[in-house]
C-alpha cells in the first residue's frame, strides 16, 4: 500500500503573501508530492475569529491550479485550554473548520491544548474537561463540514491524548500523530516511544514527520541558527538526519492509510526542487523498504 506524502507550508515564511504561497506549492507539486498542508495563520484567512470568505476563495483558487490534495494546520496559538479569550478560542476553531471545508479540504489539525498561566482559578483537570466539551461540541461542525479534526500531540503523553480523545467519542475527532514531538517528550517523559505508537495506532488519522535528537522541549528550543548545531528541539529535519527510529515507527505503522506531512524547517525550502525532492525520495524510499520487508516475511511464512 502506497501512503501519500505531503509536505508543510509554513506560516512564517508565507506571512500572508499569497504569490510566495503560490511558489511554495508549486514547488511542492514539482518535487512530487502529493498533498500540501495549508495554515489558515499563513494565510490571513481568519480575523478575530471571523473566516475572511474572499480570502478563503482566493486560496482556493490558487490551490485548484495544482493536481494536489490539501490538508489544514489551524493557528498554532488555537488552544481550547487558554481561558484569556475563550470565546475568540472558540470562534478560531470554527473558522478554522469553514476554510478548511471552504478549500476542499477534510482534515484539520489542532495542537492539543495546555492550561496558560492567565490569572485563572481552572485547575488542570478542569481545563481538560473544557476542552473535551468544546472539543464535542466543535465536532458537530466539523462533521456538517466533512471535515475531521485532527488533535495533534505536543505537550504531554500520547497516554493523556488517548483519553481525551476516548472521553470525546467522536468520529470527527481523532489522531495527528506527529513523531517528532512524541520522540522528545518520551525522552523527556521517560514513556516508551514505540510502545506509544502501538498504542495510539486506533486512533490515528494523520500523522506529522520529520527528524530530530530527542532533546529539549517541542515547544520551545533556542533561535534556529543555535538549535541546529546543538541538536537542540523540535528542528523539522529531513527523514535520516536525526535520531529517531524510523524503519520501526513505520513497521508499527503498517497497515495505515493515512497521509505522512513532512513538516520541514522553512530554510529547506530555499535550496530550491532538489532539497524537497532528496528529502520526498529519502522517505519515499524507507517506507518502501519496510514494506519490501513485510512481503519477504509473508511469503517465508508461506513456504
Amino acid at each position: 500500500m502506497r501512503n501519500k506524502i505531503g509536505l508543510n507550508i509554513h506560516s512564517g515564511r508565507i506571512n500572508g503573501d499569497l504569490e510566495l504561497l503560490k511558489r511554495d506549492v508549486r514547488a511542492i507539486a514539482v518535487a512530487g508530492f502529493d498533498v500540501a498542508e495549508i495554515p489558515v495563520h499563513g494565510v490571513d484567512a481568519v480575523v478575530n475569529g471571523d473566516l475572511r470568505k474572499g480570502r478563503a476563495k482566493q486560496v482556493k483558487t490558487i490551490l485548484d491550479g495544482f493536481d494536489l490534495e490539501y490538508t489544514v494546520h489551524a493557528p498554532d496559538r488555537l488552544n481550547l485550554r487558554d481561558f484569556q479569550y475563550p470565546d475568540v478560542q472558540r470562534k478560531v476553531f470554527a473558522a478554522s473548520i469553514q476554510f478548511t471545508a471552504a478549500i476542499g479540504a477534510k482534515t484539520l489539525v489542532y495542537h492539543q491544548g495546555k492550561l496558560k498561566s492567565n490569572d485563572s482559578d481552572v485547575t488542570q483537570e478542569e481545563a481538560r474537561e473544557i476542552e473535551i466539551d468544546e472539543l464535542g461540541d466543535l465536532s458537530k461542525l466539523a462533521k456538517r463540514e466533512g471535515v475531521t479534526i485532527c488533535v495533534e500531540n505536543i505537550h504531554s503523553s500520547i497516554t493523556h491524548l488517548i483519553k481525551l480523545l476516548e472521553s470525546v467519542g467522536e468520529e470527527s475527532v481523532k489522531m495527528c500523530y506527529d513523531f517528532a514531538h512524541s520522540y522528545i517528550n518520551s525522552k523527556k517523559v521517560g514513556y516508551d516511544f514505540l510502545r506509544s505508537i502501538q498504542a495510539a495506532k486506533p486512533y490515528i488519522r494523520h500523522a506529522h514527520v520529520n527528524d530530530n535528537f530527542g532533546k529539549g522541549k517541542p515547544e520551545s528550543a533556542p533561535p534556529y541558527i543555535e538549535a541546529m548545531p546543538m541538536g537542540i528541539g523540535d528542528l523539522h529535519l529531513p527523514i535520516g538526519w536525526g535520531n529517531i527510529p524510523y524503519e520501526d515507527v513505520f513497521r508499527i505503522m503498517a497497515g495505515y492509510d493515512g497521509i505522512y506531512i513532512l513538516e520541514l524547517q522553512e530554510r529547506f525550502f530555499e535550496n530550491g526542487y532538489s532539497m524537497l525532492e532528496e528529502a520526498l525520495q529519502d522517505l519515499r524510499n524507507m517506507l518502501e523498504r519496510v514494506e519490501a520487508e513485510k512481503g519477504e516475511s509473508t511469503d517465508q511464512a508461506n513456504v
